[in-house]
């Protein structure tokens, strides 16, 4: 080999070398729901254990319709926080692969993918009816959601866009009690949701919603749990949650790695660190969220630990219905809303 070969040579390896490490130390690309302080949070804990990520946040519907846009050039790494239905009918769409974390030992089979390895969950959130304690009485407000549509809530409640995540998940609470074996609503469940929509304040928007309860018309919240507090702390009244008659919709929040990463191993990694019972703990402490492995509740502060057990969960089995929530909130856009 010549000299002048040898050094042209070198210098392809050289390039090689930088152009794979490069890749290697790109940050993955990580779409969650996360965003504002949490975001950051978790960006920020990450850096901290060595994980170099990028998180693009937008709402749980926006993102999913992002994801199932880009489904023939992904530009996720990690989809975190979507809530049940989102991530069942993403696996069905072949859009993750399988990924066993080291944390799911010990994991509540109702939180474990063992069918294909792919979507486990790491935290739950109950979707809560709450109202205004200084305006509302124990004895005046609602016990169940489907005393909603009474006249004495009329125009006190806020609904909000079936793109939320937490609008979809509590329209699906609803329905469901109307459902038969095939998912299949009668006539009854949609009579009562054009009831419940003629009874709301409807919105599209996070300061619409704020501004019903600023402007005392709203005091009845229909909010995920951590919504609950953040939204009586804006507006400035005293919230309490209501243990409802047949229970409340829980969504548990679940992690994937996306099918056509380039950066598996970290993504890899990622998922095993973030989901594990020590970052949930310091997730816990940080906001108040609840857990699911057993190991991370016992490690919580008393205060998580107890709101584990405040409400009664509904019975939902979310992958069955999956296929049929689109259609559901179709209808509720075109014919009631």
């Amino acid at each position: 080999m010549t000299v002048t070969t040898l050094k042209a040579t070198l210098l392809l390896s050289a390039f090689a070398l930088s152009a794979a490490t490069t890749a290697f130390a790109d940050p993955i690309t990580v779409y969650t729901p996360q965003g504002e302080e949490r975001g950051v949070w978790i960006e920020a804990q990450a850096e901290a254990a060595g994980h170099d990520i990028e998180i693009l946040s937008a709402g749980g519907g926006e993102l999913f319709d992002r994801i199932l846009a880009e489904r023939a050039n992904p530009q996720a790494d990690v989809v975190l926080g979507l809530i049940d239905a989102a991530m069942a009918t993403l696996k069905t769409e072949g859009l993750f692969q399988a990924h066993i974390p080291s944390w799911a030992d010990g994991l509540p089979a109702v939180y474990r993918d063992d069918a294909d390895n792919m979507v486990y969950k790491f935290w739950q959130t109950p979707i809560v009816l709450a109202y205004n304690a200084d305006v509302m009485s124990a004895e005046e407000a609602p016990t169940s959601w489907l005393d909603l549509t009474k006249p004495e809530y009329s125009g006190r409640y806020v609904v909000g866009s079936t793109a939320w995540q937490t609008t979809k998940s509590f329209l699906v609470g609803i329905l469901v009690r109307f459902a038969d074996d095939e998912g299949v609503i009668s006539d009854e469940g949609w009579d009562f949701m054009q009831d419940f929509y003629d009874n709301a304040i409807v919105v599209d928007g996070g300061d619409a919603k704020t501004a019903a309860y600023l402007n005392g018309e709203a005091v009845l919240d229909l909010n995920w749990f951590g919504g609950v507090g953040r939204q009586a702390e804006t507006v400035g009244y005293n919230a309490v949650m209501i243990d409802t008659e047949g229970g409340t919709p829980f969504i548990a929040e679940g992690i994937a790695i996306m099918a056509g990463t380039d950066q598996l191993d970290q993504s890899k990694a990622f998922v095993d660190w973030f989901g594990s019972p020590e970052f949930m703990i310091a997730y816990a402490e940080e906001f108040g969220q609840v857990p699911v492995h057993p190991d991370a509740i016992s490690g919580a502060p008393e205060a998580v630990q107890a709101n584990a057990t405040l409400l009664s969960p509904q019975d939902i089995n979310w992958d069955a219905i999956a296929p049929q929530i689109d259609g559901w909130m179709q209808r509720i856009e075109l014919e009631i809303k």
